[in-house]
C-alpha cells in the first residue's frame, strides 16, 4: 500500500512533475467545461448558433492594461533589485490599482498586503521548501 503513494523520480526531474500535474488537471477541467456547455446548448436547442466574446461588456481597461504593464515591469525589475523589493513594490502597486483610489486607508492596506504577501511567499517557498527565488 505504501508503494501506491510513492513516485520513483530522480532529483533532476522533480521540476517536471508539478507542471505536468497542473496541465493534466487544466485539460480535464477544460473538457468538463466543454461538455457541460454542450449539454446546456442541447437542452436549450441552440447547438448550431455560437457567439463568443473574450471580454465582457464595459470591462475595466485600466485594471486590465495596468496589470499587464505592472507584470512586465515586475519581470524586468526582478533581476535588477531582487525578489523581495520587486515583489513588495509590485504587490503595493497592484493592490492600489485594484482598490481604485489613493487615500491613507488604501495606502495602509496596500503596504500591509504587499509586505505580508511577500514575506509569506519568501518564507514558505524560499525557507521551508528551499526553492530558489529569483
Amino acid at each position: 500500500m505504501s508503494d501506491l503513494l510513492t513516485i520513483e523520480l530522480s532529483y533532476n526531474n522533480y521540476h517536471l512533475l508539478f507542471p505536468r500535474i497542473i496541465i493534466s488537471i487544466l485539460i480535464i477541467l477544460g473538457i468538463v467545461l466543454l461538455i457541460t456547455n454542450i449539454i446546456k446548448r442541447v437542452k436549450n436547442g441552440n447547438l448550431t448558433s455560437f457567439s463568443f466574446t473574450f471580454f465582457v461588456d464595459n470591462y475595466d481597461k485600466v485594471k486590465l492594461f495596468g496589470t499587464a504593464v505592472l507584470l512586465i515591469v515586475y519581470a524586468g525589475t526582478l533581476e535588477i533589485i531582487g525578489f523581495i523589493p520587486a515583489s513588495v513594490l509590485f504587490m503595493f502597486l497592484v493592490t492600489l490599482l485594484y482598490i481604485g483610489n489613493i487615500r491613507k486607508k488604501s495606502i495602509m492596506i496596500s503596504v500591509s498586503n504587499s509586505l505580508a504577501t511577500t514575506i509569506i511567499v519568501w518564507y514558505v517557498f524560499g525557507q521551508l521548501f528551499d526553492i530558489t527565488l529569483p
